[in-house]
């Protein structure tokens, strides 16, 4: 009797996890920066000279519907700001119900005419690893 709970028990278990697991397989990462024109692989943003900074949202659809996903962000550069190093993107975002994160890029004066390379990944509950980039060129 003992040993027919334990199979009960462990098939159970393995049917939780076999469901879980087919979720992964429709899991991706793509980012984008919606607000920005996008050319020759590189989006293009305006820096504003009336402001200290300008901003704009970058988008991660990961396809994680089902579970929600803490991405991370980083960017190449960045920028001394009362004695501590601070990246161009806030470095942690999670999910919403439709699969997508996003975070704030910000660029400052002297960035203008450089090219920030971003970068974003995730390690869903399956333990696979995901990750994109994409430049955007500050004028």
């Amino acid at each position: 009797m003992k040993t027919y709970w334990l199979f009960i028990l462990v098939t159970y278990l393995l049917l939780i996890s076999c469901e879980d697991r087919q979720y992964c397989s429709e899991h991706f990462l793509e980012i984008e920066a919606p607000n920005l024109q996008y050319s020759n692989g590189f989006y293009r943003m305006e820096y504003l000279p009336q402001y200290m900074q300008t901003f704009t949202t970058l988008k991660a659809s990961t396809g994680s519907t089902n579970q929600y996903q803490k991405l991370a962000w980083m960017s190449n550069r960045e920028i001394l700001i009362r004695d501590v190093w601070t990246n161009m993107v806030n470095n942690v975002s999670y999910t919403d119900q439709y699969g997508e994160a996003y975070t704030v890029l910000s660029a400052w004066e002297q960035f203008i005419n450089d090219t920030i390379t971003v970068y974003c990944g995730f390690e869903d509950h399956c333990g696979e690893h995901y990750s994109d980039s994409l430049k955007v060129i500050i004028d």
